[in-house]
């Protein structure tokens, strides 16, 4: 069991890859269908326990089945993994800690930059993906032998922090003590957008029975309505735990990252650019956090994408979230020194 645990990741890379870093396409999809088999297996509960699935009870038992078993042996988990994997990690070896940061706010793209990241042979594979447990960080990355081992086959070896962590700034300042010259990548998108996405995963999360009685969920212009008439002096709701208008404002929020680590240690970068144009943003983060270039496939679908077809937004809620989002997009880019096409 023991191999199978703290070894998957490398099994899956021997499949992957050669000892030059030639990429396998039949190893590439393998490793793809396993980073991304947890993000699977949960929007199938929450299909099902939010009632937006068409599937019947018998269908419904089948996926809870399926979540309480397949998901005990994963080689990466979305959020928390099972407990008795971090127990058993404990007692192999000791172990590192992050060598960089992939961050940015809630449903800007940070799962699928992040799972193409992980494509890379130098690149080691934590745990989960989202980690907030500062107190034992270190049982969620490899060991310093596993490290050892592929920095002597790679040339390389680093192991990322993935979390869209940018408004949570007490995990800034955990990240800062622990590792204060640590290189932070913050991707971001554009806000309007961005919040669209933030309000179809509300929609998901929170359950057809719970957004009946909620009349200002039951289209984006109707909860774009309301959250404009609260901000700021009163929370909007939020069945996530992240609030959705204050989660589209970045610049305070990069600001404090930058105060951490300083400005040689920080990019900002935009998501899009990454879905325009993968390998040039690729190629920009692998020389910014000291990983070698390397071209990355292709993952075939979006991951994290929420499956619902909601309707899209009128151009008059596009166009007051615009003048909205406009004096806060300003503050960003004057700081960063770039302006994105928002």
């Amino acid at each position: 069991m023991q191999r199978y645990v703290d070894l998957s990741n490398e099994a899956l890379d021997a499949g992957a890859l050669s000892p030059t870093g030639r990429v396998s396409t039949a190893g590439q999809l393998r490793r793809i269908r396993a980073l991304t088999r947890d993000y699977e297996l949960i929007v199938q509960r929450q299909l099902h326990e939010s009632g937006h699935s068409s599937g019947g009870r018998a269908d419904g038992l089948i996926h809870r089945f399926r979540f309480a078993v397949e998901r005990q042996f994963l080689p990466l988990y979305f959020g928390s993994p099972p407990r008795w994997r971090l127990a058993l990690r404990a007692a192999f070896g000791r172990r590192t800690l992050p060598d960089f940061c992939v961050i940015g706010p809630v449903k800007a793209g940070t799962s699928d930059i992040a799972t193409t990241l992980l494509l890379h042979p130098s690149v080691m594979t934590p745990l989960a993906k989202e980690i907030g447990e500062f107190d034992r960080l270190a049982i969620y990355y490899p060991t310093v032998r596993e490290k050892d081992a592929r920095r002597l086959k790679y040339g390389a070896a680093l192991a990322p922090y993935l979390m869209p962590a940018l408004h949570r700034i007490e995990y800034a300042n955990e990240l800062a003590r622990i590792a204060p010259h640590m290189k932070i990548v913050i991707t971001l998108r554009n806000p309007v957008w961005r919040l669209y996405s933030h309000w179809k995963w509300e929609v998901l999360a929170a359950g057809k029975q719970r957004l009946a009685g909620l009349q200002f969920m039951h289209s984006f212009d109707t909860y774009v309505d309301k959250s404009l008439e609260l901000y700021p002096s009163v929370p909007m709701f939020t069945a996530i735990g992240w609030e959705g208008l204050t989660s589209s404002i970045y610049w305070q929020a990069v600001k404090c990252w930058l105060d951490l680590f300083g400005a040689a240690n920080v990019l900002v970068m935009e998501s899009d650019e990454y879905f325009r144009e993968k390998a040039e943003f690729l190629h920009q983060v692998q020389d910014f956090v000291g990983l070698p270039r390397m071209p990355l496939p292709n993952l075939g679908k979006t991951v994290n994408e929420n499956p619902l077809r909601l309707p899209p937004p009128k151009q008059e809620t596009l166009d007051r979230l615009q003048t909205f989002f406009r004096p806060h997009n300003e503050k960003l880019w004057d700081m960063i020194g770039r302006r994105f096409d928002w």
